[in-house]
């Protein structure tokens, strides 16, 4: 497996460089570019992109997707399978491995988002998107120098195929009489039963049926993560469109719109070494978990932050509604007299949350399955994040719709106005879907390990009877 993670992480690298030359172009040749109009005005003449223009983009922006999707699946088992888990020593390195990997994530995307947005603002999209293509390409030559010295797998199939297998059969709930020469093919039998000589047939139950049914019983568990993550990406993208309105000077430097994600980039950056050598030890005092709090619990503990954000939000934004009726600014888009750092805090919220929420569902995953579905816990979070930002776009048409009744007909986030828009509404609004969210996960958080105990009870039974 580590020579397709190996080639994959190339691959990655050439699809972003691929996307980062495409969208320089679009942004360098006057013939990509959009018709000029005035996009900050309410009522605008601004017309969305068609045709070939409209392709490219979407080819760019799908070629990010297959590059970041290559990058959060290959890279943490690219470089923790260099390690072995032979003795403890091997496994405290792996350790090390991915917390630096983890704080490179960050302080790459620290430095993206200041010298990078700052020359994109100053010397033009076209040199903004070169340079990152410039970059990756670099990177690129460097992934394929290691393939010759990464240590190699022989690859033993992907569980994908047998838990779609499963799930196709899954009515049926009986063990599953396959061909012998089968299940050598796909490598799954687990024979209990014998096997008939006379029709070469035996009944078994596979590696698939039981992968098979982990996921089934995580199934009420990711659908619960799915709820708790839709607030998540309408909070930090909100605040950062709220940050935009407001003052954004330290002293004579103003800090770009675009950069201001870079405030909880930096609070997740800093709180990786903070969370091993300060909350861990807490963590394990109060517990009594000697891995410190379970990914369950470390969900749960993300989910409450989020509320705890949601709640923030509605008041700095109502200071912030209050002090734009005090300077009569609600009906243009002027800028607030109010610092940004008055969201400091709803971004540390969010940080927390995203740390704990977000990979705590990844070791969740990995805790709980086998060791062929530990490879795609990276891919399953990521596609419960992206199923959580379409949901997104959909619950903000809904609260519009719903709200429209009142208020001059406008609904809560209509229009391209923060000053009139009623953001300290919705933000109450998330705290309450996320509150219920959390109620709902920790239900079935609470059943799932009662379950789990109750098995691991009766396969323990079992086996002392069997001896």
């Amino acid at each position: 497996m580590m020579w397709m993670e190996g080639s994959m992480e190339a691959s990655r690298q050439h699809s972003f460089s691929m996307a980062y030359i495409l969208l320089a172009l679009q942004a360098h040749l006057p013939s990509l570019h959009p018709l000029d109009c005035e996009i900050n005005k309410e009522l605008n003449n601004c017309e969305p992109p068609q045709g070939w223009n409209l392709t490219l983009l979407y080819l760019s922006l799908l070629m990010f997707a297959i590059g970041e999707g290559c990058m959060r699946a290959c890279i943490p088992f690219l470089g923790g399978d260099q390690f072995s888990n032979d003795g403890p020593k091997e496994t405290q390195l792996k350790g090390i491995f991915l917390r630096w990997l983890k704080f490179a994530n960050s302080l790459g995307a620290l430095i993206g988002l200041v010298f990078l947005v700052w020359i994109q603002n100053n010397l033009g999209w076209a040199v903004g998107f070169m340079i990152p293509a410039l970059i990756v390409l670099v990177g690129l030559l460097v992934a394929a120098s290691g393939l010759p010295f990464y240590r190699t797998h022989t690859p033993n199939g992907s569980p994908l195929p047998r838990i779609l297998q499963v799930v196709a059969s899954s009515k049926k709930r009986q063990a599953a009489v396959v061909d012998a020469i089968e299940l050598q093919e796909i490598g799954a039998s687990n024979c209990v039963n014998g096997e008939d000589k006379s029709n070469n047939k035996i009944i078994c139950t596979t590696q698939a049926e039981e992968e098979g049914e982990v996921i089934i019983r995580m199934l009420p568990i990711f659908l619960s993560c799915l709820l708790i993550y839709l607030p998540f990406t309408l909070l930090m993208t909100l605040t950062i469109q709220v940050g935009s309105t407001m003052h954004r000077g330290i002293g004579a430097i103003q800090i770009s719109s675009a950069s201001l994600i870079a405030i909880p980039t930096a609070f997740h950056m800093f709180m990786q070494p903070c969370y091993k050598r300060i909350l861990t030890p807490l963590l394990r005092r109060f517990t009594g978990h000697t891995n410190r709090i379970t990914p369950l619990q470390r969900i749960g503990a993300g989910s409450a932050c989020g509320i705890a954000a949601a709640c923030l939000a509605t008041l700095v934004e109502t200071r912030r509604m209050t002090v734009a009726e005090q300077h009569g600014l609600t009906s243009t888009k002027a800028g607030v007299p109010m610092s940004v750092f008055w969201l400091v805090m709803q971004f540390f919220l969010l940080s927390i949350m995203d740390a704990a929420s977000l990979t705590g569902l990844t070791e969740f995953i990995k805790s709980e399955s086998s060791p062929e579905m530990k490879l795609v816990a990276p891919a399953v979070q990521s596609i419960l994040a992206a199923i959580a930002a379409w949901l997104a776009c959909a619950f903000i048409q809904l609260a519009n719709r719903a709200t429209r009744n009142g208020d001059n007909g406008r609904g809560w986030l209509d229009g391209a106005n923060f000053n009139r828009t009623r953001l300290d509404r919705f933000f109450l609004l998330l705290a309450a879907f996320e509150l219920v969210a959390l109620i709902n996960y920790a239900f079935w958080a609470r059943r799932y390990t009662k379950k789990e105990q109750s098995r691991a009870v009766g396969l323990s039974s079992t086996d002392q009877e069997t001896k």
